[in-house]
């Protein structure tokens, strides 16, 4: 802050007396516009508070409405699949009925402890695996294990998983089929491939899933002789499927 230079008056001098009013004149007007700057700054202030207050308020009805349109939304959900699920109990046979719990309480197959093991045996026994899995996944609806040794880029694989899902998200299952595995062979993986491959010769028992309430099930013929090709890979832990292909008959 910068200091008068001038020098201060003497003690004993005395202004004239109006010098003093005009003085206090000019000064009274600048008090009062400086309190006037005040207030308005108070007031621009308070202004800018409420402005703030009412966005947060519409913000935060906003948010509540969203919140209360989605628990709605939500609500309506489960009660239609509540409804459904009832519908399709409702539909269902004492006879259908005991077949779906018998399909649901299918124990999860036995894994072989070969199918940790880098071997000609620990391929074939993956392949046992995986093909109890895939019947596992249609009866139950849990294809957590058969998902574990599904290489991503097996169509075959992701397409099993889907369909079980698919069917028992809609109340669906399959009965227990008969199948046998007559024949299996071993091949070393050629130059140039990631895989090894390994046949199977397997006899099929009729084949039957349900949907839902149970009306119109889909069914298929036993099979004999039924070859698929497995291209399987080790990685370290156990083996895991690539690729499937199911030869025609």
């Amino acid at each position: 802050m910068s200091t008068s230079l001038r020098s201060p008056r003497p003690v004993h001098s005395r202004r004239p007396a109006g010098e003093y009013g005009r003085s206090g004149s000019r000064l009274g007007r600048r008090r009062a516009a400086a309190g006037l700057a005040v207030v308005c700054v108070l007031a621009l202030g308070a202004a800018g508070c409420a402005l703030k207050d009412a966005r947060a308020e519409a913000s935060a009805s906003a948010s509540a409405s969203a919140s209360a349109a989605v628990a709605r939304a939500e609500k309506g959900i489960a009660d239609a699949n509540a409804s459904a699920t009832a519908s399709r109990e409702a539909a269902l046979t004492p006879e259908l009925k005991a077949q779906r719990d018998t399909a649901l309480a299918e124990p999860a197959p036995v894994k072989n402890p070969q199918v940790s093991e880098e071997t000609s045996e620990g391929a074939v026994a993956s392949v046992y695996y995986f093909l109890d899995l895939y019947r596992y996944a249609f009866m139950t609806g849990d294809t957590t294990e058969l998902a574990a040794m599904s290489e991503d880029q097996c169509q075959f694989c992701q397409s099993t998983i889907n369909d079980a899902t698919e069917i028992h998200s809609k109340g669906g299952w399959a009965d227990k089929w008969d199948q046998e595995i007559v024949d299996a062979t071993y091949y070393e993986k050629l130059e140039g491939y990631n895989y090894n491959r390994v046949k199977v010769v397997v006899n099929y028992g009729k084949m039957t899933s349900y949907y839902g309430d149970g009306k119109n099930p889909t069914t298929s013929n036993p099979t004999e002789g039924q070859v698929i090709n497995f291209g399987v890979r080790y990685n370290g832990r156990i083996w895991v499927v690539g690729v499937v292909e199911v030869e025609s008959k």
